[in-house]
């Protein structure tokens, strides 16, 4: 699907470019509508870019889902000499279908010492081979959409419990 990466897609943008500047050069629109149509294009330009890296991969600020299979974790720390916040990187698994065909998402959540320490205990679990079941609780406001709302009224823990997956009882032979 994206065969062409960004290669094909700078190209397809210039090719738009080019028909428009043909466009607007040998018209007779008026210098409104000609306006108008560089404008258009101009913000499109812009919506794409800003549109892509969520495609490309990049941690989501949306809320995990409630019940997911931690499959990788990083904490980046607060760093105090740079004023930058710390980060909560989870690689997450939806269990709502159990089949596990599901493709992980990767999500951003505020930094908090509390989640910290639970996410460095998932973590290490998961190196020793035992997966990890991860409950997020929802926020106490309904309409919060962002994680980023989470943060505003100083370092807000974000809730998430995790537990042992058991190994499937597989009957001997």
């Amino acid at each position: 699907m994206y065969a062409l990466g960004m290669t094909g897609l700078i190209a397809a943008y210039v090719l738009v470019a080019l028909l428009l500047l043909s466009i607007n050069l040998y018209s007779n629109w008026s210098w409104q509508v000609k306006a108008g149509s560089i404008v258009v294009t101009t913000l499109l330009y812009v919506v794409t870019y800003l549109s892509f890296p969520p495609l490309l991969g990049w941690p989501s600020g949306d809320l995990p889902p409630q019940r997911f299979r931690l499959v990788g974790a990083d904490v980046v720390q607060p760093d105090k000499m740079t004023g930058e916040q710390g980060m909560v990187y989870l690689w997450v698994k939806d269990i709502k279908d159990l089949s596990g065909r599901t493709p992980p998402r990767a999500h951003k959540l505020p930094y908090s010492s509390d989640l910290h320490e639970a996410v460095l205990s998932a973590k290490s679990k998961l190196d020793r081979g035992m997966e990890q079941l991860g409950e997020f609780q929802l926020p106490l406001d309904a309409n919060a959409r962002e994680v980023d709302t989470l943060i505003r009224g100083g370092q807000q823990s974000v809730e998430i419990d995790f537990y042992d997956i058991p190994d499937p009882l597989i009957p001997d032979k």
